[in-house]
């Protein structure tokens, strides 16, 4: 399959695997994964570089007791696999589809000669390697320092505000999902979350959230941030 026909331009990073040589860009791989598919086991060698086309995927440690947590959801544009063949080790975390999922992939060797001799990727991966890693800062931060309500509100504000993420709330806005999230009980979201169907702020069908008054979700975030 030709990559001008799958990748969307408007992405600074397809762009940049367009402009590459033909000699790399031929080695590039297609591969579509079904939801619930592994990409990438946690402990495996990585032998490729992968970029995500479309779809959604769910970056997750599991314990030894089998406890999920979610660290990550990678959507379009995003890319996997850059720490593991940097630093020559095998997987941190465990990789695995939320939806049907495009990825283009490029195995290792072929990935390190592209970024030893072409600068725009090279610069790409350093300026988001940054972004990622104040993001994980902030993040680790706000899972210290606030009450699980604040983090529950901020995170339903943030899937307001992404379209892509309220389209699918099958399976950004499912209890199992906000437990693996915020690594807790179904037990502890279900208290917050029923705290917010109470004041009329979000509706609840099943094992689904959907927002009903956003002024108030936010009206009651900041009322979390001094809990």
């Amino acid at each position: 399959m030709k990559l001008e026909k799958i990748l969307d331009k408007d992405l600074e990073i397809f762009n940049i695997v367009l402009s590459a040589s033909d000699e790399i860009k031929n080695k590039w791989e297609y591969v579509i994964y079904e939801a619930n598919e592994t990409i990438c086991e946690y402990g495996e060698v990585c032998k490729y570089f992968y970029v995500v086309v479309s779809g959604f995927v769910n970056i997750y440690h599991t314990s030894e007791k089998g406890k999920t947590y979610s660290q990550s959801v990678y959507e379009k544009g995003s890319y996997i696999g850059e720490l593991e063949i940097f630093t020559d080790k095998p997987f941190i975390c465990g990789v695995e589809a939320m939806t049907t999922t495009e990825i283009i992939r490029l195995k290792k060797d072929v990935f390190l000669k592209w970024v030893k001799g072409n600068n725009d990727i090279l610069y790409y991966l350093m300026k988001t390697l940054a972004s990622s890693t104040y993001k994980l800062s902030e993040k680790a931060s706000y899972d210290t320092l606030y009450c699980l309500k604040f983090r529950v509100c901020e995170y339903l504000i943030e899937c307001m505000e992404n379209e892509n993420y309220y389209k699918n709330y099958k399976i950004f806005l499912n209890k199992k999902y906000l437990s693996e999230k915020f690594v807790v009980t179904t037990r502890s979201i279900n208290r917050t979350l029923k705290e917010l169907f109470d004041r009329e702020i979000i509706e609840i069908d099943g094992d689904y959230i959907k927002i009903k008054n956003f002024k108030k979700l936010i009206e009651e975030k900041e009322k979390a941030r001094y809990l």
